[in-house]
């Protein structure tokens, strides 16, 4: 199963763990390790579908977004000992659009980013000096013509905001099939500098960048596909597109996150539906399929890298949070109602 030595490695033994609540979840959860295996989650925070969680710069406070109607984000105070309960760190703050499902921070963490996906827009909302939430400095909602897909492209859909090593910010739309580029300006306003447009109906969902930052590969939900493209600023130009699913497979599949190594010669991606991980070589910038992984759960909707470059992965459906193992692949898993992002605490 390795990956390879290339993983993100941390001595990082919890990790926090967002869901759906709307169902049997619970709010915001610390999962811990015990030599490297999931062994325990508890309740921190109490939250509605807190979709996305995001650790701050210092891992002393946690943010999440709470993916609902009425979109709104959150932030909390880490306890000490990690566990719970987390007191709130000011007041819950509206996203200014509805079901905002992920969050990013400015490198210089004075600006929090939020992606809208029920109607498409994306908010900025300033980081005070203790980590709390002031009201929002802008909010941009994403117009243009829309993907063919009638039943999940029926208007923009903002998926996932990446601030980039130049300082851009580029924002996946699923509905508009492009991934919009902003800059942000020092108060916090967002200007829209390019929009690279990916194929019809594809969905993009959500992007990694290499680590020197010249290329992205984006994650498309609706072809299950990973394109590869040249980053120039807060433009894409595509340069080839890879399935991320084995070729015998025929079900529906929705691709979902997408993760690399930290030396940028690995990209892995998820598959819902077919409930595997799908692991690419970089070979000057383009992908090459390695494996196909069994990812031992239901609808795994995010992975991330263990203590020791293992995999973690929250598999939705199945209401377990896995980690596979990196020398024989075996299974391991906690469980956890509807897990559906997962941070590293430290």
């Amino acid at each position: 199963m390795s990956v390879g030595p290339t993983g993100h490695r941390t001595a990082c033994s919890r990790y926090v763990v967002g869901g759906y609540t709307d169902g049997p979840g619970q709010g915001v959860g610390v999962l811990h390790l015990e030599g490297g295996r999931p062994v325990r989650a508890a309740v921190v925070a109490e939250a509605q579908n807190p979709s996305w969680v995001l650790v701050g710069p210092s891992a002393d406070v946690v943010y999440a977004a709470l993916e609902r109607e009425d979109g709104a984000v959150a932030a909390w105070r880490v306890a000490p000992d990690g566990d719970g309960p987390w007191p709130a760190l000011g007041e819950e703050r509206a996203s200014g659009g509805s079901s905002p499902c992920h969050l990013a921070l400015t490198a210089d963490g004075r600006h929090l980013l939020v992606a809208n996906y029920g109607d498409g827009s994306v908010a900025v909302l300033p980081v005070a000096e203790d980590g709390s939430l002031g009201e929002r400095t802008d909010l941009v909602r994403h117009e243009g013509p829309t993907g063919p897909n009638a039943e999940r492209q029926d208007g923009p859909h903002a998926h996932q905001c990446v601030v980039t090593p130049t300082g851009h910010v580029l924002v996946c739309d699923l509905g508009l099939d492009a991934v919009v580029g902003y800059e942000l300006s020092p108060d916090g306003r967002l200007t829209e500098v390019a929009r690279s447009r990916l194929s019809p109906g594809s969905g993009p969902r959500h992007l990694a960048l290499s680590p020197d930052g010249a290329t992205a590969w984006v994650a498309c939900e609706l072809t299950s596909t990973v394109v590869t493209c040249d980053v120039d600023g807060a433009r894409l130009t595509p340069r080839s597109s890879v399935s991320t699913r084995a070729p015998h497979l025929r079900l529906d599949n929705l691709a979902a996150s997408i993760l690399v190594t930290d030396d940028g010669s690995r990209v892995l991606v998820s598959n819902r539906g077919d409930d595997t991980i799908a692991v690419f070589d970089v070979e000057t910038g383009l992908l090459r399929r390695d494996t196909i992984l069994d990812c031992s759960g239901h609808w795994p909707r995010a992975i991330t890298w263990g203590p020791d470059g293992e995999l973690l992965v929250a598999a939705e459906r199945s209401d377990i949070v896995v980690r596979i193992d990196p020398e024989d692949g075996r299974p391991s898993v906690v469980r956890w109602p509807s897990p559906t992002c997962l941070a590293p605490l430290a």
